[in-house]
């Protein structure tokens, strides 16, 4: 299994009981024979969350590297998509619903730092850097909500019920939608 599918099975495993998850199924082009299709959907993003009264659109990204790339644009090249930031910005249109991307960022030393950036937040990032890519040190200057997380003995755990907390606060009680 690659990095990625294991961090997205690692987060749906943390999400609590009282939760709903819903993973969309990946369309035809994520598999091989991507070149050929003439029609195929594109997702909006990987997964939603609902905990009253909130729902959460949320793209799950896991690098190794110190870096993210994005498309600007639809004909750039990118580890996180145009149509996915179009499709999650399409969600914050409604009451009572949040829509972001879960940032995963590997370490050398073998540890992890998971941060939720919304993608009012990403979008104000990637409009005010002069790259086709964001590291860190760029994503801490646009709010970023840290997801802490803790490893077992292979997988990781990420505290679901407190990033779902930490978001209703800021984002319903800090009034900041």
């Amino acid at each position: 299994m690659n990095t990625g599918k294991r961090f997205e099975n690692n987060f749906r495993d943390s999400v609590p009981d009282d939760v709903l998850y819903y993973r969309l199924k990946d369309s035809a082009q994520s598999f091989g024979g991507a070149n050929n299709l003439r029609f195929s959907s594109k997702n909006p993003c990987d997964c939603f969350l609902y905990k009253s009264p909130t729902l959460f659109a949320l793209e799950l990204k896991s690098v190794g590297t110190t870096s993210i790339s994005f498309e600007k644009t639809k004909d750039d090249t990118g580890v996180i998509h145009y149509h996915q930031m179009r499709g999650l910005k399409e969600f914050v249109g409604y009451g009572d619903v949040v829509a972001g991307f879960v940032l995963n960022f590997r370490h050398k030393d073998d540890t992890e730092t998971c941060y939720f950036l919304h993608i009012n937040d990403f979008e104000k990032m990637i409009t005010d850097i002069s790259k086709k890519s964001f590291n860190e040190k760029d994503l801490l200057g646009y709010n970023p909500l840290i997801i802490e997380n803790k490893k077992k003995k292979v997988n990781y755990r990420y505290n679901v019920s407190k990033f779902i907390e930490d978001v209703q606060r800021r984002y319903f009680e800090g009034g900041i939608l």
